[in-house]
């Protein structure tokens, strides 16, 4: 691939892209939960299999076209978490030109999962202290705690992690305006595509809180059952795993301990076949001029890790 740089630098020279393992703590109970993120969620929950059940009785019309919105509308906010606010904006595996940056910034909260600033600044908390006290994720506080129970509790991401995506003034905009631009590009953009076919309501219900619903969960997979199942190929040292089978749940995010090991390359998937649309994405725009320095780690390092993990013969 054309564009692309050899990863040779450690995991610690850069603060976005520690995956440092800190010296084993007691674990802290979880923050007490946030009554408003508690209540938003529920709600979009409820509205949800409300819509569900009124598609099933007949109540409301959904039509292909329906199905089809949701479907482009989850396929462009997915893609813009892995391949946006995950690979670059956390990692920085690549550099990217203003216009996808600002295609990032409008997709990214249809996704309704905050903002660049905030889901950068959680995520590389998560890098640097995995399995312990100050990882946001936790899977050692269980199961759910990693999935969605961190998500409706009282958190206070350190901004100063991201001081380096701060700077920029696009950035600054989008986490500042975030509620209501979410509420724009995750609910009434897909119901006025649907308007436009005659169904504002149902687009509204499926495009919008059924298919909001469906990619928190596949996201919130990321951290709870790509940390609790699957191989570790590459490291044992945390709790990252990976399996073939996980990459169609998560939009991509194959191998979670490939990534854990090697956060700073833009793949998750080292073979061009495996499903992962955020770095087929990348690629693409690497091809348009849109996105330069796409980072990839060393074939040879890869294997020379892999190899230490072998079990010997003796």
């Amino acid at each position: 691939m054309s564009g692309q740089c050899r990863d040779t630098e450690t995991a610690t020279t850069k603060e976005h892209v520690l995956s440092v393992q800190p010296q084993a703590e007691a674990l802290p109970p979880p923050p007490p939960l946030d009554a408003g993120k508690f209540t938003f969620v529920l709600l979009v929950h409820i509205v949800s299999l409300i819509s569900i059940g009124l598609w099933i009785y007949g109540t409301i019309t959904v039509s292909g076209w329906t199905l089809f919105n949701a479907f482009m509308c989850f396929a462009i906010s997915s893609t813009t978490i892995t391949a946006g606010y995950h690979r670059l904006y956390s990692h920085r595996t690549y550099r990217a030109a203003w216009p996808l940056k600002l295609f990032f910034l409008i997709t990214g909260t249809g996704a309704v999962q905050g903002s660049a600033l905030q889901w950068a600044a959680q995520h590389r908390d998560h890098h640097t202290f995995c399995d312990h006290a100050k990882d946001p994720y936790n899977i050692n506080l269980g199961f759910w705690h990693a999935h969605i129970g961190w998500v409706i509790r009282q958190t206070q991401p350190d901004y100063n992690r991201v001081k380096d995506l701060s700077a920029e003034w696009m950035n600054r905009f989008q986490h500042k305006w975030f509620g209501p631009l979410s509420i724009i590009t995750g609910f009434l953009i897909p119901a006025a595509i649907g308007a436009l076919y005659g169904e504002f309501l149902s687009a509204l219900l499926i495009a919008g809180a059924v298919r909001l619903v469906i990619q928190w969960h596949m996201t919130f997979c990321v951290n709870s059952v790509a940390h609790w199942w699957g191989s570790q190929k590459y490291s044992t040292k945390h709790t990252a795993r990976g399996s073939w089978w996980l990459s169609f749940l998560v939009w991509g995010e194959m191998d979670h301990n490939f990534h854990h090991t090697f956060p700073n390359d833009f793949r998750t998937g080292t073979r061009w076949f495996d499903f992962d649309p955020g770095k087929w994405f990348i690629w693409v725009c690497s091809k348009i001029g849109l996105a330069q320095e796409l980072k990839v780690t060393d074939p040879e390092k890869i294997e020379r890790v892999r190899v230490q993990l072998v079990p010997s013969a003796d």
